[in-house]
C-alpha cells in the first residue's frame, strides 16, 4: 500500500523524455510546413501538450512549427 503522502500527491506522474521519437517525428514530417502559419518550414518540434502538463513524446502530441512561431 502506498504512504498517505504519495496518494495525495498533486504532481503529474514522472514523464520519460524520448529523444529519438522526436528524432523520428521531424524526419518523417521534414519539409512540411508550419503548424500555425503554414508560411514557413516547420523546423522546431512542438509538444501540443505541454509536456508540464502531462504531455508526451507519441507524434499525435507533435507539431512543427517555424522558428518565429514556435
Amino acid at each position: 500500500m502506498l504512504p498517505q503522502a504519495a496518494m495525495s500527491d498533486p504532481r503529474p506522474p514522472k514523464r520519460v523524455k524520448d529523444p529519438d521519437a522526436l528524432r523520428r517525428f521531424r524526419l518523417e514530417n521534414l519539409g512540411e510546413p508550419c503548424f500555425d502559419c503554414e508560411l514557413r518550414p516547420g523546423t522546431e518540434v512542438h509538444h501540443i501538450t505541454f509536456r508540464s502538463q502531462g504531455g508526451n513524446d507519441e507524434a499525435s502530441n507533435l507539431a512543427l512549427l517555424c522558428s518565429s512561431c514556435h
